[in-house]
């Protein structure tokens, strides 16, 4: 019995024991949290002088203001070499191993010494937001980049960031107010719209948008599946996917209210961002002088809780002002892209999934052949045909454009080639060419044709399924999670 009740009271003193322990393991664990918690701005500040090459340096401010939108003082872009990741991004996407995936994206590394900066100073509960994230050694810059520039310190831009607006941007314009790099004159606000999004416009639009559907304005659209195209003429075959005819592009665009002269905000559903940018080639290819895209779409109107409206608005017609094309060399047809298949001074991007690039699957159901063009290379695009997530930010915002050119250059794809966009039939292409545009890139197009074209072409020639042999990487650095 004796025997019993010592081991018994060994028993409950163990237990305690590792209660006590795992309190005080706890405790630590705690107090360590608290610490990092509790890291106060002032406590993190670093001046602008201390930033050098080894330092990791992070632009937590709206993705406009990263491309080149002024702030409040008038200054335009971001430190060099900074990478973008705006702490609203940290609200956008609750799961924080995707946030890791961003990150990881970015290859930022979180056991790097890093700052952050905003326009001025960083407030303590965007520092919280970061510190939160598992960063071990994180500082912000004293002042920001209304500090950083008073010692004549220069910014980097992107050279065409005017042809990406904000849905700030709109919301001012539509309120009649006069946002940046707005001259005045006639504008319209144009939501496209997938065949699959019917009532998409109707429960709800931008104010004073107008709505058209992708079928209407970006294409001639031919059956959706290979047994279809039996019995059918090859030249007619060769039409559809391609642009409208160009009397038809008028006739859409004149009854839209659109004229050479109008001011055009383009902007889609997350889904449909590359039927917004296959209308603004469209647009652009007629001569419309001055086109714009809502960077990031109706995804970030949405999450920026800007108003949706669902009243019906008026169109009135008008003359378009001018012959259709005005402006015909931005877009490559079958000789051209032939062509430049075997010039050593061009490069031939294929806006692709990799599993298409490399000839394992064609990606659509009315193409029935896997491969791709000759001497095509890898431009990356997304997880599926019909996908662009490597273009694209958690807010549907375009991907940091340095980090764009740098995956191109590895592949040849530089800006003092020729280069031809191309993916099934050019509406990813079309999305990659405006970034190339707004890069200032200029011996650029797009082979609106793509793979649809050239396989039905009796002399094309393919490349050889797989990578190439100087292929500069074994598989993309590619990042899916949604």
């Amino acid at each position: 019995m004796k025997l019993k009740k010592i081991k018994k009271k060994l028993l409950i003193v163990a237990a305690l024991s590792l209660v006590v322990a795992l309190t005080a393991c706890n405790g630590e664990k705690k107090v360590e949290e608290d610490t990092q918690k509790t890291l106060k701005v002032e406590e993190a500040l670093v001046k602008a002088d201390s930033l050098d090459d080894s330092t990791q340096i992070i632009d937590i401010r709206h993705p406009d203001k990263f491309i080149g939108w002024e702030n409040e003082k008038k200054l335009s872009g971001h430190i060099a070499g900074a990478v973008d990741f705006p702490v609203e991004w940290v609200n956008y996407e609750p799961n924080k191993e995707n946030l890791n995936i961003e990150l990881n994206r970015r290859h930022i590394n979180k056991d790097k010494k890093t700052v952050l900066y905003s326009d001025g100073d960083v407030k303590q509960e965007e520092l919280d937001k970061f510190v939160s994230l598992g960063f071990n050694d994180i500082h912000v810059l004293e002042g920001g980049i209304n500090e950083f520039t008073k010692d004549n310190r220069k910014l980097q831009r992107l050279a065409g960031y005017q042809m990406y607006v904000s849905p700030q941007w709109v919301e001012d314009l539509v309120d009649g107010k006069k946002p940046q790099g707005y001259e005045g004159g006639k504008y319209k606000i144009v939501e496209i719209s997938l065949p699959s999004e019917k009532d998409e416009y109707k429960n709800g639009h931008i104010k004073g948008a107008i709505n058209m559907n992708s079928d209407e304005i970006n294409h001639k659209p031919g059956p959706r599946t290979v047994q279809e195209y039996e019995g059918i003429p090859m030249e007619e075959q060769l039409r559809f996917w391609g642009f409208p005819e160009d009397e038809k592009i008028k006739e859409v665009l004149e009854n839209a209210g659109i004229d050479k002269d109008t001011t055009v905000v383009l902007y889609a559903t997350e889904k449909g961002t590359t039927a917004a940018n296959r209308a603004a080639l469209v647009m652009d290819y007629a001569g419309v002088s001055n086109i714009k895209l809502l960077n990031g779409g109706k995804e970030l109107w949405k999450l920026e809780k800007k108003p949706l409206d669902k009243e019906v608005v008026e169109i009135e017609t008008v003359e378009f002002g001018a012959d259709i094309p005005q402006n015909p060399s931005i877009v490559f047809d079958y000789e051209k892209e032939k062509q430049l298949t075997e010039d050593k001074n061009a490069a031939i991007a294929s806006v692709r999934s990799f599993d298409e690039y490399i000839g394992k699957m064609s990606g659509y159901t009315y193409i029935d052949k896997a491969g791709d063009i000759k001497n095509s290379r890898f431009a990356y695009a997304g997880s599926n045909p019909y996908a662009m997530e490597d273009y694209r930010n958690i807010d549907n915002t375009m991907f940091n454009y340095n980090m764009c050119a740098d995956r191109w250059s590895r592949w040849g794809i530089t800006p003092d080639k020729t280069v031809s966009f191309h993916c099934g039939t050019g509406w990813r292409a079309a999305e990659t060419y405006y970034i190339a545009k707004a890069m200032g890139w200029n011996k650029i197009g797009v082979y609106v044709g793509g793979w649809y074209e050239w396989i039905k072409m009796p002399d094309s020639q393919d490349k050889e399924k797989g990578l190439p042999k100087d292929a500069p990487e074994s598989k993309p650095e590619e990042y899916f999670y949604k």
